[in-house]
Order: C-alpha cells, then structure tokens, then sequence
C-alpha cells in the first residue's frame, strides 16, 4: 500500500455539492491530506499552470514537486489507487475504461444540474462546465428510462395489494408536461427543464419503489400507503420549486 502524499494537491469545485462531498470523502478516507484539497474559490490561478478551461469539466490533481497536471478520470485513479492498487490493473481493461469516463463526462457535464444547488462561494473561475446538448440528452434518456423501470416495478407490487396502476400514466403525464414550457423557450432552456424533471421523475420513481418494497413485504394498510404518497407528493414539489429557482438565478446570471 501506497503512504498518503503530501506533493498531490486536488483542486474542486466547492460551489458543486458533488465535489465537495466526495473530495471530502478522500480527506476522511485519508486519501488526501486536508491542506492539498483546494477549492476554486480559494486557488491562486497563478500558482498552477493548469488547463483552467479543462479544470472546469474535469477535476485537477497536480504534482506540487513537478507540475505535472492529471484530470478527471485520471486524477481519481491516482487517488484511489494509493489503497486500492487493484484500481490501476483494472482500469487498463479497455470496455471499463471506456465506461467510466463516459460516465465521469455524463456526471460532470450535469452535476449542476443533478444537484440544482446555487453558489455559495465567489470564485475568481467560473466553474460552471459547458453546455452540451447530447451529454444534456444523454441524463435525460437515463433518467426518463430508470424513472419508467422503477415505475413498472413500483406499479406491479402495488397491484397486487391495492388492484392500483400506477404506470406507465404518471411517467407520460410528467414527460408531457415537462415538454409544455420548453416549446417557447431557446434549445439550452427546454432541455435543462426536461434534464430537471427527468432527475425529479427518477428520486420519485426510486422514493416509490422503496415504498412498494414496504408494501410487498409488510403489507401495511391502505391509509400508511396513502400517507406515503402524499409525503412523495410533497418531496416532488419541494424539488420543483428548488429547481425552479435555481434555474431562474442561473438564467440571472
């Protein structure tokens, strides 16, 4: 096993809910030292010849001793790897590869909108990643797609106890209406509504399932279940109005 360096610094985001927590995972991983995790709004740009264009879309980890810059994907393994040595063997394997950093792109070209949480920290670098149409479309697509399975799934156990159809109704309702705004609006827009409603669909659908397991497995009455729905209900609409929110500061900006 690898001992914890001191000459790695990994600079993030701290204005991304997402970077902060699993940057922070690291530190009490002891994956990384306190003092070399180093928010944007803290960097002195001129301290690190860094790709700061790149550093937006893919996170940096930067030798402090020779300078040398690793991003995204790359900077991860180079953490991880100091417990997991496996990690390194592993991702030569070209189809895992492949995967994970696709996936590391669809998360980061989307992470403001998957947690839809406005800036606290002013930074001397706009942190906030490039639109992209398809990787935009690509968390729509994925999201709708588990959304819908979760709601089968949901839909099945609830029949079974309550003769209630849950799917596919509610999921086509949501898409349409999450369609209805975007039809005046630029391209940007009408896609960052339907990305938010698609994340909304996916925790509701995923709130649901949790509470069909419940049901499947401890057959609770009509009333709880009812209870349950309406909490889901209310959870939806706190994220509506969050998001809604969010996107008009955005669009402030």
């Amino acid at each position: 096993m690898e001992q914890l360096r001191n000459d790695k610094a990994l600079i993030y985001d701290d204005n991304c809910p997402l970077c902060n927590a699993y940057t922070k995972a690291f530190v009490k991983g002891g994956f990384l030292k306190p003092e070399n995790r180093i928010a944007f709004s803290d960097v002195n740009i001129q301290q690190f010849k860094i790709d700061w264009n790149r550093a937006r879309h893919e996170i940096p980890l930067i030798n402090m001793q020779t300078g040398e810059v690793k991003y995204g994907i790359d900077a991860l393994i180079d953490i991880l790897q100091q417990k997991f040595l496996f990690i390194k063997h592993v991702i030569k394997i070209k189809w895992l590869n492949w995967f994970l950093r696709k996936l590391y792109k669809l998360i980061s070209y989307n992470r403001k909108i998957i947690v839809a949480a406005r800036g606290q920290h002013v930074s001397s670098i706009d942190c906030t990643p490039d639109y992209s149409f398809f990787w935009r479309w690509a968390l729509i697509i994925l999201c709708y797609g588990l959304a819908n399975f979760l709601l089968a799934l949901s839909s099945v156990m609830i029949f079974k106890l309550y003769e209630i159809t849950l799917w596919p109704v509610p999921g086509i309702i949501w898409i349409i209406i999450a369609t209805l705004p975007g039809i005046a609006a630029s391209k940007k827009t009408a896609t960052d509504i339907h990305a938010h409603a698609s994340v909304i669909l996916f925790i509701a659908s995923a709130l649901l399932l949790m509470v069909s397991l419940f049901v499947e497995y401890f057959h609770i009455s009509y009333l709880l279940f009812s209870v349950a729905l309406v909490i889901i209900i209310c959870l939806i609409i706190k994220q509506l109005t969050r998001r809604y929110y969010f996107m008009l500061y955005n669009n402030k900006r």
